[in-house]
């Protein structure tokens, strides 16, 4: 079992290494390989959207060079789980996060199938990891968490995870409170028992 942490802390802040000290420290724990990454200390660049990934090298970003997103590709599909960490950003996740979900094209194959009448990128592999991910607010809204669930549940529909969940926490709550429902989630998606 294997796990990779995209932390998508903005640049100016480091809200988001309790959840990853947390997370980390409970997968170690239970003698599961665990990764992080803090995607705005990463040079990773944006997506240029030329499509070489499927029609040129398939499976293999070749349009952005020169940075650490095929490394980070390779790591997440091979892992069992995801974890994204991001500040709640009108409803969806941080731009650093968002550069790093939109370089996981070369995941997916050109054309499209349709599951229960929506259309969806083809699978490129039999195999995907599952998803925790993990917003945080100031002050959470009905409407943000309602709108960051949906987010992740469609981003869910295109990468074909067998399990995912998708919370938004407050900033003010208690670590002791954060820590049993990271475990609660560690366990509902079977990385944990």
């Amino acid at each position: 079992m294997s796990v990779v942490i995209l932390n998508g802390s903005l640049k100016s802040s480091n809200q988001h290494l309790l959840y990853q000290n947390i997370i980390e420290k409970e997968l170690t724990s239970k003698g599961i390989s665990c990764e992080s990454i803090i995607l705005n200390k990463t040079d990773l660049k944006s997506c240029i959207g030329c499509f070489k990934c499927w029609d040129t090298t398939p499976g293999i970003c070749s349009g952005v060079k020169g940075d650490s997103g095929t490394e980070i590709i390779r790591k997440v599909i091979h892992s069992d789980l995801i974890v994204f960490l991001t500040p709640l950003t009108f409803g969806g996740f941080s731009s650093e996060l968002k550069k790093v979900i939109e370089r996981f094209l070369p995941l997916l194959q050109a054309g499209v199938v349709l599951i229960k009448g929506e259309s969806h990128h083809k699978k490129r592999y039999d195999k995907y990891p599952s998803i925790l991910a993990i917003a945080t607010t100031e002050e959470v809204d009905d409407e943000g968490v309602e709108i960051f669930k949906h987010l992740m549940h469609r981003l869910s529909l295109n990468f074909y995870p067998p399990k995912y969940v998708a919370e938004v926490f407050s900033l003010t709550e208690k670590e002791k409170a954060v820590e049993e429902k990271l475990k609660q989630f560690l366990a509902i998606l079977e990385v944990v028992k």
